[in-house]
C-alpha cells in the first residue's frame, strides 16, 4: 500500500534527479501576540539545524508601521543560522507603481540590522511582465541588506510560468500555491528550473506516508523549497497539525544546512 502511494505521488511531478536539498518556505503571516505564536516555527528551526528555512515576514500585507515588538520576534528568528528572512511586498499583479513598491522595500531595508532581513518576497506576481518585475527586483537589490552582498528575491505567481525570463533574476519562484486536491488534479508539475522553484500546498488530507512520499519526490526533483499544511482556512495564520511531521520528513530526506 505504501509503495502504491509513492508511485501515485510521483505521477504528479516531473522528476529530475539531482543532488540538492529542499528547504522549507514559511508564509509567516501571523502576528506574534505571545512567544507561543511562532513557537512551532522556532522549535522546528532549532531542532533541525540542517534544514534551510525561508521565512516570509508579513506585518501588515507589507511592512506596515514601525512595530518594535514584531521586529524583536523577527530578530529572535534571525539568531539561527539556518534561517533566511524576506519581507512581504504586494505587487498587484504588476499594476502597483514602482515608487510604492520601492517605499515598502526601503521600509524593510530600514529595519534594525539585528532583524537580519535578507531580501523581498514579491506576492501577486503576474507572468509575462519581465520589465516590471525586473524593475521591482532591481529596487530590492539597490537596498543594503545586512550581511549580504545583494537581496534574496522570491517571486510568487503561484502557478507555472514556463521557461520565463523571471528565472534570470529571481532566486526562487513559487510555481504552485493551491490545495492538495488541485495538486492531485494537475498533470505533472512542470519543473523547468527546479532549483529555483517552490511549492506551497494547503488543505493536505493525506496520510503520513503520503506526506513523506511528497517530500521525497520534492527532494528527488531538486525543488528549492516547499510548504505543506493541512489547514484549509486561515492557512497562514498558524501551523497545521501536520507541521512537525512535515519538517521531520524534510530533515530525513535532505539536510545540508546551506541555502541556494
Amino acid at each position: 500500500m505504501i509503495l502504491a502511494t509513492v508511485f501515485s505521488v510521483l505521477a504528479f511531478l516531473t522528476v529530475i534527479p539531482v543532488q540538492a536539498q529542499t528547504g522549507i518556505i514559511v508564509p509567516l503571516y501571523s502576528y506574534p501576540v505571545s512567544n507561543a505564536t511562532w513557537e512551532p516555527l522556532e522549535m522546528a528551526i532549532s531542532t533541525f539545524p540542517d534544514v534551510q528555512f525561508y521565512v516570509i515576514v508579513n506585518p501588515d500585507s507589507g511592512p506596515g508601521p514601525t512595530d518594535t515588538n514584531y521586529q524583536a520576534a523577527v530578530t529572535a528568528l534571525h539568531a539561527y543560522a539556518n534561517v533566511l528572512l524576506v519581507g512581504y511586498v504586494l505587487t498587484g499583479y504588476g499594476t502597483r507603481p514602482l515608487y510604492e513598491v520601492q517605499q515598502d522595500i526601503e521600509t524593510y531595508g530600514g529595519w534594525p540590522a539585528a532583524t537580519g532581513l535578507a531580501g523581498i518576497f514579491f506576492d501577486e506576481t503576474l507572468a509575462g511582465l519581465t520589465k516590471t518585475y525586473r524593475a521591482y527586483t532591481d529596487a530590492a537589490r539597490n537596498v543594503t541588506w545586512p550581511g549580504r552582498t545583494t537581496a534574496y528575491v522570491i517571486l510568487n505567481p503561484g502557478e507555472d510560468i514556463g521557461y520565463s525570463d523571471y528565472y534570470a533574476f529571481a532566486d526562487q519562484i513559487v510555481t504552485f500555491e493551491d490545495t492538495y486536491a488541485r495538486y492531485q488534479n494537475l498533470a505533472p508539475l512542470p519543473l523547468p528550473h527546479p532549483a529555483q522553484q517552490s511549492v506551497i500546498m494547503n488543505s493536505f488530507n493525506g496520510t503520513n506516508e503520503t506526506l513523506a512520499s511528497l517530500v521525497q519526490c520534492f527532494e528527488t526533483s531538486g525543488l528549492a523549497s516547499a510548504y505543506i499544511t493541512d489547514l484549509d482556512t486561515d492557512i497562514y495564520k498558524s501551523f497545521g497539525s501536520d507541521w512537525t511531521v512535515f519538517v521531520q520528513d524534510v530533515n530525513t530526506e535532505g539536510g545540508s544546512g546551506a541555502y541556494r
